[in-house]
């Protein structure tokens, strides 16, 4: 999305390092005068001695509120306080099992903004596109509504419904109600086109199945009669960065995946060998494709292993990792910016098609011209077979 590097398992959004922030209640040691933290603790303090009803005062939801103001003054908007629960809801999201209506969102400053819609989802048999701007939930403005509290207007019991005001990209303005359904979201999906010459591979997010499945698929495939591939990455906003790594692999045969920079200095990531045979790619994006996508589309295209077609991708090249700050509280944190291997930054800039395609519908037509007229070619274009 979707960089935190557990030894197994990275995402470009967690690993949990464990940080202290700490409040300074009454009667703990006083701190040095240039304590950049002393205002907030006197802003504390003062609630707990002075608050005209302080048996109403939740000092975790204080110490909550303070932090997401801290969060909130960041440029970026990709991060994010969780409680408990809030953290495992959102755990739950990015393996795609969860209770909602099916699509991912952003905001940034007052606006929320649709970014993918997953398939057969209420969020698209209601017409919910990628691009859509959400007005309203249960007749209250987003605007002024965090994140998280977009989140939970949109989440609920499965079977219940939820009204939704949106702003469509041709600015005409809409109201549905959605009803809440168990979200399952298939990682891989495999469609044979063209007389099952060309493989039609629609990766819907990253998560830790994603590159397993992919393996699963190129296994089964009749390599004898193949002439290409298609890869979809259109709407899928992203996930575990170790997953997405995988699977560029497994269209890159060596080198450069993609490197980050942050504070710690500049991590690399290499390819980890790719066996299958690199027939002429064609990498499908949209104004949805972000985070982990872009990273592949990106090395899949700066390694000539692939042309990009489609539209403009969305532009989210910033990682995330999740720290644990005491009392529950786990803090996401936009803490590197990850580059293509030909040194691309990706963040609010995304990635122009090598082919642009205006509309959807003329995507795949747009990538079978590109396979054919390329047939019998090995990636990258030029390269001898053997």
């Amino acid at each position: 999305m979707n960089t935190n590097f557990r030894s197994k398992w990275v995402f470009l959004i967690p690993v949990v390092l464990l940080v202290c922030l700490t409040f300074q209640v009454p009667g703990e040691d006083s701190r040095p005068e240039n304590d950049e933290l002393k205002p907030v603790r006197e802003v504390y303090r003062l609630i707990l001695n002075n608050y005209y009803d302080p048996e109403s005062i939740d000092k975790d939801e204080l110490i909550q509120g303070a932090i997401e103001g801290m969060l909130d003054r960041l440029p970026d908007e990709y991060h994010e306080a969780y409680t408990q629960e809030e953290y495992k809801e959102y755990r739950r999201r990015q393996e795609g099992n969860y209770v909602g209506i099916g699509m991912q969102i952003e905001k940034s400053g007052d606006r929320v903004r649709v970014i993918s819609v997953f398939p057969d989802t209420p969020a698209s048999r209601n017409g919910l596109t990628s691009g859509d701007v959400i007005l309203e939930v249960e007749g209250k403005s987003t605007r002024n509504l965090s994140f998280t509290e977009v989140f939970e207007a949109l989440d609920g019991e499965e079977g219940t419904t939820v009204r939704v005001t949106v702003r469509h990209l041709n600015d005409s303005e809409e109201t549905i109600n959605l009803t809440r359904t168990n979200i399952e979201i298939t990682p891989v999906e495999l469609k044979m086109i063209e007389g099952d010459k060309i493989a039609l591979i629609d990766i819907n997010l990253f998560n830790r199945q994603t590159a397993r499945e992919l393996e699963q698929v190129f296994n089964q495939l009749d390599n004898e009669n193949l002439i290409g591939y298609v890869l979809d990455l259109r709407n899928n906003s992203g996930g575990w960065l170790n997953s997405a790594i995988e699977v560029a692999s497994q269209f890159v045969d060596r080198g450069l995946i993609t490197k980050t920079v942050g504070p710690d200095g500049t991590r690399e990531y290499e390819s980890r060998g790719n066996s299958n045979p690199n027939l002429p790619l064609v990498v499908l994006i949209n104004d949805g494709t972000a985070s982990a996508s872009e990273l592949v589309a990106g090395a899949v295209r700066d390694h000539g292993m692939g042309v990009l077609v489609g539209r403009r991708s969305f532009g989210k090249g910033l990682v995330q990792t999740t720290h644990t700050v005491g009392r529950g509280i786990r803090v996401k944190l936009s803490t590197s910016e990850y580059l293509t291997p030909g040194g691309t930054r990706l963040n609010e800039n995304g990635l122009a098609p090598d082919i642009e395609s205006e509309e959807r519908s003329g995507d795949l037509t747009r990538a079978i011209e590109w396979i054919r007229e390329h047939r019998g070619g090995i990636m990258p274009l030029g390269k001898k077979e053997g």
